[in-house]
């Protein structure tokens, strides 16, 4: 084999990895005087529940986190705290879905860390660290955790949401001080003159906004006085996130409801607004919805100032994501920190030639000759929650991940998979914003948190839904019957030219014929699929990729000679059969077998492109390249130096894209979530014989 001749790239994250990169979500932050900003999130991949920045740089993380997580972090007293839950330390390490449920495993409370993260132990305090102060113990469940956190060097106060309380303690002593009632308190913020604030009720997530709603309420705590609600002149929908107080004494307010703004109020007498901060309506306003910029927030969960006067703005944009800026006194951005991507694989705009990616939700400028991690910028935000709040990309996350790029009439779709194949949606890129325009599911739709479902939809069996008044929502009317795969399947795809395929296990494939586009863009389909019956010698069939152009069929999954031994489930299986002439008379043209070792190797997704096709192996994310023509292997590319030769699992069945170039070089895309990122592999054609264009990092046989 010649050498493969790569380098690794990204986008999504402002590190590449190693001991930096920024975390996954952003639910809480604290900033203290000298502008260093702790976050606190539920969920961090590589471990960085709460994170540690300043000055535009990663400096830290609270240790040992990486349990069941959180929501809200605070410091004082010298202390760092945060407020989460763990399974307790008598409870044996046991695999997801698999905790007992006849006892308490877990742990709700606070813990105490240093200044730099360390676990800070204390006389009765719980789980291996000895560190936390524990509230309750319960079966695992995430409504049991404390919602907020305040504290300075005489007080912690704690927002024991469950409970409908608010818990005072000494901070050096951990002795309570007191208690008071207060329905439903998310967050608290503690005031110059020693007075608590508590925010009450509220939901705290974007795709939960529902401008009907009560708003939320704010009471005024001070020493020794019963709770007194607080009358605040909000804004019209206004959804508060957050409460601080700046170094003038002015409260500062996150609003993440569609006005997206930083709201600060006097409240040295009657609450008065003084200031509205970031561009009304954010992302989601102006000309050009989506479009990023620097006064443009989404998902606003923290305000906060240092002594300088420093604004730190920290937003959990729709679907997940963290961004945090700095502006000075005088309102100019000083700096950025994002992390864009977990659990989302990109592709190229077939038109760009390589110079915008989308991911699911994401939209990047990108320059392939730029050093690695330096020639990507977010560009857009593609979903809005609140224009379209149907938009499947909200209510299943984890179904609507798998990017793939589709130019139909010259108009640029982006079709979406995911960790499970059971719903196939197609968007309409409209500008920076994705539309949605076509649903595929194997059932009727419902968010698993049970607050949404498809108005309308068929109450069993396959349908699609078109958009067919070209409104973005799922209204009654616009649904139609029709066949497909039935329980658990893998293969699903939309060719180039816009034909959808699906395949079950067993039981053959279905083509859905692209019929043109309507007037209001919305792709038409015949809902009569054809049916191919199961192709030997598969006798179970997990991935399809039709290649309408040499009318040329790539089908992976078992074979009687070669079976997956080990029960790895949603792989791409041990075989890749290429056909010739699928539409008229299928002639297999060669088999390749792919690299399977029980419980360690196997091939997790596939994908094809150019003259190559690759797979990309579920625990190392090594990505085997092969020729089409003929299906031997070329080599294997590995993530490089440039992210410190690192990559979590693959945790999606389509976590694999590539696109060749005009100079006939590749891109490869690949899902990392470990460090929050789309890793981009910038490949020279294996092919081709020529020397790379630009000098490659890493080379590998």
């Amino acid at each position: 084999m010649k050498p493969i001749h790569y380098r690794t790239a990204w986008v999504g994250n402002s590190f590449g990895g190693g001991p930096k990169w920024v975390q996954n979500f952003n639910d809480q932050m604290q900033v203290l005087p000298d502008g260093t900003v702790y976050l606190a999130s539920f969920w961090d991949e590589g471990g960085r529940e709460v994170g540690i920045y300043k000055n535009g740089d990663v400096i830290g993380k609270l240790e040992h986190t990486h349990m069941r997580g959180g929501f809200a972090v605070a410091v004082g007293g010298g202390y760092a705290w945060y407020a989460h839950t763990c399974a307790r330390e008598d409870q044996p390490p046991v695999k997801a879905g698999e905790a007992r449920s006849d006892k308490p495993i877990c742990y709700f409370g606070v813990s105490r860390n240093s200044l730099d993260g360390k676990p800070a132990p204390f006389d009765g305090g719980k789980t291996s660290d000895g560190n936390m102060l524990v509230l309750r113990e319960a079966l695992d469940d995430h409504a049991l955790i404390p919602q907020g956190l305040a504290a300075n060097d005489q007080l912690l106060v704690v927002a024991d949401t469950a409970r409908d309380r608010v818990l005072v303690l000494d901070v050096a002593t951990l002795k309570q001080v007191r208690e008071f009632e207060i329905k439903k308190p998310m967050r608290v913020a503690l005031a110059p003159d020693g007075a608590i604030w508590v925010l009450s009720g509220g939901h705290f997530e974007v795709q939960d906004f529902d401008p009907q709603a009560a708003p939320a309420k704010i009471f005024r705590v001070a020493e020794g006085r019963d709770p007194v609600e607080i009358e605040f002149p909000l804004p019209a929908h206004a959804q508060p996130s957050s409460l601080a107080f700046d170094n003038q004494r002015r409260l500062l307010m996150a609003d993440q409801g569609p006005n997206a703004q930083v709201l600060v109020f006097d409240v040295m007498a009657h609450p008065r607004l003084v200031e509205a901060f970031g561009e009304k309506g954010g992302l989601y306003s102006g000309p050009h919805p989506g479009r990023t910029g620097p006064l443009r927030f989404a998902g606003l969960t923290g305000a906060a100032t240092d002594a300088a006067g420093n604004l730190y703005v920290g937003c959990n944009v729709p679907r997940g994501g963290t961004v945090l800026r700095a502006f000075s006194p005088s309102k100019k951005m000083l700096w950025e920190l994002l992390n864009l991507e977990i659990v989302d694989v990109g592709d190229a705009d077939p038109a760009s030639d390589g110079r915008l990616i989308y991911t699911a939700d994401g939209k990047y400028s990108f320059d392939p000759s730029a050093p690695p991690g330096k020639g990507w910028q977010w560009v857009a935000q593609t979903l809005d929650p609140f224009r379209y709040p149907d938009d499947l990309r909200i209510h299943f996350p984890g179904l609507q991940c798998g990017t793939e790029l589709r130019r139909l009439d010259g108009h640029l779709f982006i079709c979406l998979r995911g960790m499970w194949q059971g719903i196939l949606g197609l968007y309409r890129v409209d500008g920076d914003m994705a539309m949605p325009s076509v649903v595929l599911t194997s059932g009727p739709l419902k968010a698993e948190n049970g607050n949404w479902k498809a108005s309308g939809q068929p109450e069993k069996g396959r349908f699609f839904w078109r958009d067919v008044n070209g409104n973005g929502q799922m209204d009654p009317g616009e649904y139609t019957a029709t066949e497909g795969p039935t329980g658990e399947y893998w293969a699903s795809d939309v060719d180039a030219k816009g034909d959808i395929w699906q395949g079950g296990r067993d039981t053959g494939i279905w083509r859905w014929r692209f019929e043109g586009l309507d007037a209001h863009g919305t792709p038409r389909y015949n809902p009569a699929p054809v049916h191919y019956p199961m192709p030997a010698p598969i006798t179970d069939l997990l991935r399809v990729e039709y290649q309408p152009e040499s009318d040329s069929m790539f089908l992976t999954g078992q074979t009687k000679e070669h079976a997956i031994t080990g029960g790895e489930w949603g792989t791409v299986g041990t075989e890749v059969i290429c056909y010739d002439h699928w539409s008229t008379n299928p002639v297999p043209r060669y088999r390749t077998v792919l690299p399977y070792e029980k419980g360690s190797i196997w091939g997790e997704s596939f994908a094809v492109a150019g003259d190559l096709f690759f797979i990309v192996i579920g625990k190392t994310a090594e990505v085997y390249v092969y020729a089409q023509s003929d299906g031997r292997l070329l080599g294997t590319m590995k993530p490089g130096p440039e992210v410190h030769g690192e990559s979590g699992w693959t945790d999606i069945r389509d976590a694999i894209r590539a696109f060749r170039r005009q100079n006939g070089d590749y891109l490869v895309f690949v899902e990392e979530d470990a460090k929050g990122k789309c890793m981009v592999y910038e490949m020279t054609d294996p092919l081709s014989g020529a020397a790379p264009q630009t000098k490659p990092v890493t080379t590998r046989p």
